[in-house]
């Protein structure tokens, strides 16, 4: 028999985390051997709470460390990210915010707590201390995975691959030509792409040709299953969120973070897959964040194990999604 894919989910859990977490644990595909949290979607005592929340409905024995609250260097200068053209404005509506990632997960308060030790020395650890090599699993901001990196770079000899969801070559969703992991520690996103381990990015382009509808949330309370019921409560709060919000006009939305989760269960879920020459934009300025390939003949041949996946298997991700949470 098979051993299962052993890995360590990093999250920052809000609504597509929530469901990445119940696919990972459910699927029975992968050895999850914790979860930790950063600072991203929401900050983190808010991620922490929520991925929580998520391990205890599930009943799972699945530990949680908190990792880092902030970014490495970038909320050091002042205005860095006005000069991208980020403006954060709350979206009020009926005297009531609507994000599509809300502070609190619509589930009891955890009576379960995170781990003491802090998730960057315990990911640390537990790499260094593992027979088999580990695969991580960031779809936050990658402040846990760099700062990683760089206390021991010898820590790579400990890692399989890299598997983060985030980035965007042609789509974006934060200021200008940024994706939001990306570009809410875009000096991680730049530690991890460069470090030599193999990195997958699962980006916006192929997380946007997998999408999904309320056709598919539908589908999903059809399971009659506590995960599944919880997984088509998100799907229908982020879309209808994001057309509230002006955010998009579809009436679909994407489940980033599953897509991730699943490729590290089978490859064959992401689809034209490179091995592409990439970098992530530091400079501070209109395109802080972005993930920048290059097609010149010169970097033609990486020198990287970077491979950027630019569609999604839609139709088999959303197979596999429902035959683990089916299960909960």
């Amino acid at each position: 028999m098979d051993r299962k894919r052993k890995v360590i989910l990093d999250v920052d859990t809000g609504s597509d985390d929530a469901v990445a977490i119940m696919t990972a644990i459910l699927s029975g595909e992968l050895d999850v051997l914790g979860i930790t949290t950063v600072h991203g979607n929401l900050p983190l005592p808010y991620t922490t709470d929520n991925t929580l929340r998520v391990v205890e409905m599930l009943g799972a024995d699945v530990p949680v460390y908190a990792g880092c609250p902030f970014p490495l260097v970038q909320d050091l200068l002042p205005g860095r990210r006005l000069n991208a053209g980020e403006v954060h404005e709350d979206h009020v509506i009926d005297g009531k915010v609507v994000a599509v990632h809300e502070k609190a997960l619509p589930l009891p308060a955890p009576t379960i707590k995170a781990q003491k030790e802090h998730a960057v020395s315990w990911m640390l650890r537990t790499l260094k201390e593992s027979e088999e090599k580990i695969t991580l699993i960031p779809v936050g901001a990658m402040t846990n995975i760099a700062t990683v990196l760089r206390m021991d770079p010898s820590v790579k000899e400990h890692i399989e691959e890299i598997i983060c969801m985030g980035g965007g070559v042609n789509i974006h969703n934060r200021a200008f030509r940024s994706e939001t992991n990306f570009y809410n520690d875009p000096e991680a996103a730049k530690i991890m792409v460069c470090s030599g381990v193999k990195v997958t990015i699962v980006g916006l382009d192929a997380t946007h040709s997998s999408w999904f509808g309320y056709e598919e949330v539908e589908k999903l309370r059809a399971l009659h299953t506590k995960a599944a019921d919880f997984a088509a409560e998100m799907l229908y709060h982020r879309i209808y969120a994001a057309n509230l919000t002006g955010a998009r006009k579809e009436p679909k939305s994407a489940l980033h973070d599953v897509l991730a989760v699943c490729a590290a269960i089978d490859p064959t879920v992401l689809q034209d897959v490179r091995h592409e020459t990439c970098d992530v934009d530091i400079g501070g300025g209109i395109a802080d964040g972005q993930l920048m390939t290059s097609m010149r003949y010169c970097h033609s041949q990486p020198k990287l194990p970077t491979y950027v996946a630019y569609k999604g298997d839609g139709d088999k991700l959303f197979s596999m999604m429902c035959s683990y949470l089916a299960r909960g």
